[in-house]
């Protein structure tokens, strides 16, 4: 788990995966968001591909710090086992059914981004004490907010925000939560090399 008392190889790989499924996952809601503004795209385009390509370097140079750590945490203790796949299914079927209600039933597909993000959202809770690491719990809050402001600012009369506050917000979030991570195992020296 990512609370022992000393950080390991495993425990970096671990964070290693994780962050890159942040920065993948954010990125598709970037460019979804960017896809969604009429003209003018292209700044945001290459805004996202820089934070992208920023984000992958970070992780490349934090595995490359973490050379030196000491063997640990093996497979055997890895949080990516049956309860993740578990969590991940539930999400997939929340997403795919949701969607389906919301615009079979109650004709409201321009809702179906906020749903997506608001599940993504609810399946981070369990992670928390999957991976050893409260900062599931405020990624999850914070997904879970910005799903629900879309849906405020569409009532309240901005309809772009279907696709914008998801797009640009779930990135945000995402890539935010990587940075915070990656920061904190700096903070702690987690990736000097062993001495």
């Amino acid at each position: 788990m990512m609370t022992d008392a000393r950080f390991t190889k495993g425990h970096l790989i671990t964070l290693l995966i994780s962050s890159a499924i942040g920065v993948g996952f954010g990125a598709g809601w970037w460019f979804f968001g960017a896809s969604s503004v009429d003209g003018g795209s292209t700044p945001l385009v290459v805004v996202g591909i820089v934070a992208v390509l920023g984000l992958v370097g970070w992780l490349v140079l934090t595995a490359r710090r973490g050379a030196g750590l000491p063997a640990g945490a093996g497979r055997e203790e890895s949080p990516f086992g049956k309860r993740y796949g578990i969590a991940v299914l539930l999400m997939l079927v929340g997403i795919f059914a949701g969607a389906r209600v919301l615009s079979a039933v109650f004709e409201v597909p321009e809702a179906v981004p906020a749903w997506v993000l608001f599940v993504v959202g609810l399946h981070f809770l369990p992670f928390a004490k999957l991976f050893g690491s409260r900062r599931f719990l405020v990624l999850s809050a914070l997904l879970c907010v910005v799903a629900v402001l879309a849906p405020v600012l569409a009532i309240a009369g901005w309809a772009a925000s279907w696709q914008l506050v998801p797009g640009f917000g779930g990135a945000v979030v995402l890539w935010g939560t990587v940075a915070a991570g990656l920061l904190a195992t700096e903070g702690q020296g987690a990736t000097s090399p062993a001495s």
